[in-house]
């Protein structure tokens, strides 16, 4: 894909222009997740500011002398195993001991050859969830309420405490919740994860 970077793209306007080279490198930098690249030796190629930030707000990880290390045996183990094991499918592990430091690590690896560098996104399994939706009131017809309903149907939160937070009746929110449903054509919250997993950002 690096090889591509510079050339010249053409847009469906017809109009051409050029690629800038510090796009891929922004984007890295500024993303909201915890993205690391590491050799297979866990030396740390390039880190970004969230991946910094969890790093320095979490006791059980560290990057000492250029290296990514856990501080417990066994989850600094399975983390050089993911990463052993990488290939170019990315594959999900929890890593550590469950609870506040576990770690959810999806590990890449960045090319075929057997020593290729490793692209590592980690999520803290103890931090507050951020689950972000599309726009579904022109996908599915729901109302700005019932999108409002859904958001927090899928953070996990109860019809009585949607109420509670809204200050809104325990009814209107069964209301809207029954009539988005109705629209996006599920029946249970699990259909409803399902069916709009593809709309979500997770973070």
């Amino acid at each position: 894909m690096s090889d591509d970077l510079g050339k010249n793209i053409s847009p469906s306007r017809g109009s051409s222009r050029r690629i800038n080279d510090s796009w891929p490198a922004q984007w890295f930098e500024r993303d909201c997740a915890s993205r690391l690249v590491v050799g297979r030796d866990l030396a740390v190629l390039a880190i970004n500011a969230q991946a910094k930030r969890l790093i320095d707000q979490t006791d059980g990880l560290a990057v000492r002398d250029t290296h990514l290390v856990m501080r417990d045996r066994k989850a600094a183990s399975d983390l050089s195993d993911a990463v052993a094991a990488a290939t170019p499918k990315a594959r999900f592990r929890v890593i550590g001991n469950g609870g506040g430091s576990a770690m959810l690590v999806e590990a890449q690896a960045l090319g075929e050859e057997a020593g290729a560098p490793v692209a590592l996104l980690l999520r803290d399994l103890g931090a507050t969830i951020e689950v972000e939706c599309a726009d579904l009131e022109p996908i599915f017809g729901v109302t700005p309420g019932e999108h409002q309903v859904i958001l927090h149907l899928l953070q996990g939160h109860s019809s009585r405490e949607i109420a509670e937070r809204s200050g809104k009746s325990i009814l209107t929110i069964r209301t809207h919740v029954k009539r988005a449903y109705g629209k996006i054509g599920v029946v249970t919250r699990g259909q409803l994860f399902a069916r709009l997993l593809p709309y979500l950002s997770i973070r």
